[in-house]
């Protein structure tokens, strides 16, 4: 088949986490974008499981021909293959392109009996263990976040891991721990049920001015949640391209910007060299973190 044809079916684009999550809503934003630049259907396929392995596995082992590609997660696709035999490696994506960034974040259920993070922490030094948070999964941004927070504030929390945030956010509305570490985005939706008592970046998010920082609290953690776009390793230079050019006209369009907007995440476009640089770096700048301090 001549590359020129392409594509001429449905594209598959996998999610590895669940449905109602950051990710999740992020892809759901592009497919219908994808669909008008590269005029055919762009299916979007939950495969939540083992902290986002599952579908970047999923990912890497679909075929070659550019009928299938996926939502890269940055630290996850990257820190997965750091901490265990996973059954994917970096060598296994052809990057595209970084679309957004999204603060990790700690909220509690609006009845909480913490009001500010400075609550949560002092509860925590005084009952070690005591505060239970849910995460989207080991080596996550929000895993990674609340581990930060473990040692700036030398705290001693509870992770528990969740197949994505939408069960993270069930879980801490059910009452069934005490915080929740999910992105921003994730959380500003439902501020009406939940109450961010910070977010880790190193300043107020203009989408969030409201929200104030760790790093504003005395904490000074600096962590969040990338998500790009990756074909498996094989995919040929001119769908890579082709494709490259859709999300970049995506990128700068009124229409993409407006919608993050709505969904409080900030823009972090990078084209396919740029980004493939960008998950090389964090992949070196992880495995020293890695070595001289394990997170699990």
């Amino acid at each position: 088949m001549a590359q020129a044809d392409w594509p001429e079916k449905p594209i598959k684009l996998i999610v590895s986490y669940s449905a109602g999550g950051g990710t999740d809503t992020t892809a759901r934003i592009l497919a219908p974008m994808l669909e008008d630049k590269l005029d055919t259907d762009v299916v979007v396929v939950n495969r939540p499981g083992a902290a986002g392995e599952t579908g970047h596995t999923a990912i890497a082992d679909a075929k070659s021909d550019g009928y299938t590609m996926g939502i890269f997660n940055i630290p996850p696709a990257i820190t997965i293959p750091i901490t265990r035999d996973a059954g994917f490696t970096l060598d296994d994506f052809e990057p595209v392109a970084d679309l957004i960034v999204d603060p990790s974040a700690i909220s509690v259920a609006k009845d909480s009996q913490f009001d500010d993070l400075g609550e949560l922490v002092a509860y925590a030094k005084e009952n070690p263990a005591a505060v239970t948070v849910a995460t989207t999964g080991v080596g996550t941004d929000d895993h990674l976040a609340v581990v930060a927070l473990e040692e700036a504030a030398d705290i001693d929390l509870t992770p528990v891991p969740f197949p994505g945030s939408g069960p993270a956010r069930t879980g801490l509305l059910g009452g069934h721990v005490s915080a929740a570490a999910i992105n921003l985005g994730g959380m500003m939706p439902y501020t009406d049920k939940v109450r961010i008592l910070a977010h880790f970046s190193e300043k107020r998010s203009d989408l969030a001015p409201d929200v104030p920082t760790a790093k504003g609290q005395g904490w000074d953690i600096d962590m969040g949640s990338e998500r790009g776009l990756v074909f498996p390793a094989g995919v040929s230079q001119e769908i890579v391209d082709k494709t490259a050019q859709a999300v970049e006209e995506i990128a700068h369009s009124d229409a993409w910007k407006q919608a993050l907007e709505k969904q409080f995440t900030g823009e972090n476009y990078m084209g396919p060299a740029d980004f493939k640089a960008h998950i090389q770096e964090l992949n070196e700048r992880y495995r020293e973190t890695w070595k001289n301090d394990p997170w699990q």
